[in-house]
């Protein structure tokens, strides 16, 4: 940047200063194409003058910051025998190559790594790897908010196989009652949340609800990673994720409930970390605890319950692979 006084000769000095400077500066350090370099200067009377910015001058250290290695350097200029002083400093920038989350693609993976949807890894189960997305996945600066379902009238009442009902109110799933107990049951168990999402989103489909007015269909709709496989999680993954909150380095086993783990509020670390989660609140998981009610986990007690489908809890999309 080059700020000047209205006098010609004075112009034609700083301006001389700055290119042959920056071309010294080129010619002298190790600039990539991708760098980019800022240049200032100031003419002054003498190199006792205070080399600060002056009224109606850009100010040095307020565009620059107060770092004590961009020190200012004095030039003197012969300016056709009037001489003169000027005050100048440069910084170069380096392009950062790396993201603030980078995506892990090949090999293998271990709990807390970064998987290939730059998703935290907190779960390896069962021969299937999961990675839950960082909080601000929504592109908020947490977690959003949403109800189970809409109430559109495709769900099924107790025992029936017709699809006709409000799914606020009623099962999620068709067939007699033990059919729909045992779906309900099944739904809560670690790598169901896919089949459970894809459930919840035919139903919703059915009723013309759209993907962003229901948790499933929020969670379903993201693509971290450039992936279009993420899930509402089922109860126990969820569960998972809420052990991985309380013990990083040694999260307990997915069958133990996050409320009878050993530490019962989440990690420090972790949770102001890019993946931590909103405390004494309420995170809905795709799971049916009854035909009116999903489960949730309540991250700063570990509690699991079920609640009304109308009721606005927080999502976080998982993925498996």
């Amino acid at each position: 940047m080059l700020v000047l006084h209205s006098v010609r000769s004075r112009k034609f000095l700083a301006a001389l200063t700055s290119l042959v400077a920056v071309a010294a500066m080129l010619m002298g350090a190790r600039i990539a194409s991708a760098d980019e370099v800022w240049f200032q200067s100031h003419q002054r009377a003498s190199a006792s003058d205070v080399c600060v910015a002056q009224a109606g001058e850009t100010p040095w250290q307020d565009s620059w910051g107060p770092n004590p290695g961009w020190s200012p350097s004095w030039e003197q200029w012969a300016n056709n025998g009037q001489g003169g002083w000027v005050c100048s400093r440069s910084i170069t920038w380096a392009r950062d190559s790396s993201p603030s989350i980078s995506c892990e693609t090949g090999g293998t993976y271990a709990v807390g790594d970064i998987g290939p949807g730059c998703g935290l890894v907190f779960l390896i189960s069962g021969g299937k790897t999961y990675e839950m997305a960082p909080k601000n996945w929504n592109g908020s600066v947490g977690d959003p908010a949403q109800i189970w379902t809409t109430s559109a009238t495709k769900c099924y009442a107790t025992g029936s196989s017709i699809a006709d009902e409000d799914c606020q109110r009623q099962n999620l799933y068709p067939g007699t009652s033990g059919e729909q107990d045992a779906s309900s049951l099944a739904s809560n168990s670690i790598g169901m949340g896919p089949a459970n999402t894809t459930a919840i989103k035919a139903r919703m489909d059915a009723g013309s609800a759209a993907s962003s007015s229901y948790a499933a269909g929020v969670a379903s709709a993201y693509s971290g990673g450039g992936f279009t496989d993420w899930f509402l999680p089922s109860r126990d993954e969820l569960n998972a994720m809420c052990n991985y909150s309380r013990s990083p380095s040694s999260p307990a086993l997915p069958s133990v409930g996050c409320w009878g783990t050993s530490t019962s509020t989440q990690d420090t670390a972790f949770a102001s970390s890019t993946y931590g989660f909103a405390i004494s609140t309420f995170y809905w998981s795709s799971g049916q605890f009854a035909k009116n009610q999903p489960w949730y986990v309540r991250f700063d007690t570990g509690r699991q319950n079920g609640h009304s489908k109308d009721r606005t809890f927080l999502i976080r999309p998982v993925r498996s692979f």
